[in-house]
């Protein structure tokens, strides 16, 4: 989203740059979701022992999203999961916690960490300008080769004035005064890199990269110079091209800085937040670091694959940034216990006496050649073509001048389904039988006061 429309809608002076936005059928789950599938491309889900999940922007405060987020990757049930919230750098924090779980624990080798924010900024204020949304994987794993290891963490914990966000009663972040926040910021993030510096007989030099959180430039690049780091160490490549991703965006910048490493680099993670954690990490293996980056789609293809929004009242509304009456639909508890490994895992069943697959299981007997309970689960594709689809203005009890698309889907490997398309630009246009598509893990609905998930289709963007 170019940040002109936000000027030009309140008539405030411009800061250059764009910032990502999620979807309207996004959140900090699906995000997640979409940030641990491209991190697990070529790696067996059911191989990780933990799920680790971080956000400022939890969907809900008393429900595991990452056992949700987990079941939805298809991952075991005899695995750790967690959720860290309520401060952004819960995403280092949960790192912290993951190096400490490995270690202590001989049957964990290795977790999955995701970070996610969508953090809703106040109209016609600066926050709007900065806040932005977006998700990020890291997979910590214990190893004799890997590409990047970690060699230590340092944390502190600070009571900050500002900002926060009450629970019952904010609906927006609240400060006191930006300058302080910005004065404790730099207190604690210069003070927890020192110190893991000095920890390491370490001097400013000897570090190739640093990710730490900001969310300003200019006091991004005065951290810069207080630590005494060499030109094009600080990563300062996000703010103004993706805005100000929140607990991710340290995670981030790191995968940004991971993309050309120098051989044995030694390089700082840190995050913010009522305190710092600052972790050093060393690349020992560049070739298998370049063949990981190689695999997944990243930071840089995420960003080349973005559409550009030229309607900030779209932003508005599907941000819900506005108070307004909202229709509801039903929803059923039985459904989401009984249809899990069909809703969330994406699971049809095979024939065994034809081979034909089928999504979902309605019948005893096979649509093809009518053997009855000869079935087998079998894990379906995430991609396919558009076998046949339609163009629908009434959704959800809305008319859309906009239709969207509804498509018969014939699964990669087998298996046919109907699925709403999600990112498409000009419907009429550029929706086609014989398309492309890959499927994405997306909010469908509130209602009964719970969100509904399922999935989603949109044109490739280039996920393996």
């Amino acid at each position: 989203m170019p940040r002109d429309l936000i000027s030009k809608a309140w008539d405030f002076p411009a800061v250059p740059g764009t910032k990502a936005v999620a979807s309207a059928d996004e959140d900090s789950i699906t995000m997640a979701v979409e940030a641990g599938l491209d991190c697990l491309v070529g790696i067996d889900p059911k191989s990780i022992d933990g799920l680790y999940y971080a956000t400022t922007t939890q969907v809900y405060t008393e429900k595991d999203s990452a056992s949700l987020i987990a079941t939805v990757l298809d991952m075991r049930e005899d695995i750790i999961t967690t959720d860290f919230t309520d401060s952004l750098k819960a995403g280092t924090t949960a790192v912290c916690r993951a190096v400490d779980t490995i270690k202590a624990n001989k049957d964990i080798k290795s977790i999955l960490i995701l970070a996610a924010d969508t953090r809703k900024p106040e109209p016609s204020t600066m926050w709007e300008f900065g806040f932005a949304d977006g998700a990020a994987a890291l997979l910590v794993a214990e190893g004799d080769v890997l590409p990047v290891s970690i060699e230590d963490y340092y944390s502190i914990s600070a009571n900050s004035t500002g900002p926060w966000k009450r629970t019952e009663k904010d609906s927006f972040i609240r400060t006191f005064e930006v300058k302080v926040d910005a004065r404790i910021y730099s207190e604690n993030i210069t003070k927890v890199m020192s110190e893991l510096l000095k920890r390491n007989n370490l001097q400013p030099g000897d570090i190739g990269a640093a990710a730490y959180y900001y969310n300003n430039p200019r006091l991004h690049g005065r951290i810069a110079k207080m630590m005494k780091f060499a030109g094009g160490v600080a990563q300062n490549s996000v703010f103004f091209q993706l805005g100000d991703l929140g607990t991710p965006m340290s995670f981030i910048l790191l995968i940004s800085a991971l993309r050309r490493p120098k051989p044995d680099a030694k390089v700082i993670l840190a995050g913010f937040g009522d305190g710092a954690d600052a972790i050093l990490l060393q690349v020992r293996d560049r070739a298998m670091l370049k063949d990981v980056n190689k695999n997944r789609m990243g930071v840089s293809a995420h960003q080349k694959s973005m559409i550009t929004l030229n309607n900030y009242d779209w932003y508005l509304e599907n941000k819900e940034l506005l108070e307004k009456d909202r229709y509801s639909r039903k929803s059923s508890a039985v459904i989401h216990w009984r249809e899990a490994p069909s809703l969330y895992k994406m699971y049809g069943i095979k024939c065994t006496n034809c081979g034909t697959i089928q999504y979902p299981q309605q019948f005893r007997s096979c649509y093809k050649c009518r053997a009855d309970d000869q079935f087998e689960p079998v894990k379906l594709s995430l991609k396919g073509t558009i076998f046949t689809y339609t163009l629908d203005h009434l959704v959800g009890g809305n008319y859309y001048d906009t239709p969207v698309p509804r498509c018969v889907i014939d699964l990669d490997g087998g298996g046919r389904i109907l699925l709403n398309m999600t990112e498409i630009e000009k419907p009429q246009e550029n929706v086609q039988i014989g398309m492309r598509v890959e499927l994405v893990f997306r909010k469908q609905h509130e209602s009964a006061d719970f969100v509904n998930y399922y999935w989603s289709c949109r044109p490739e963007r280039g996920r393996k």
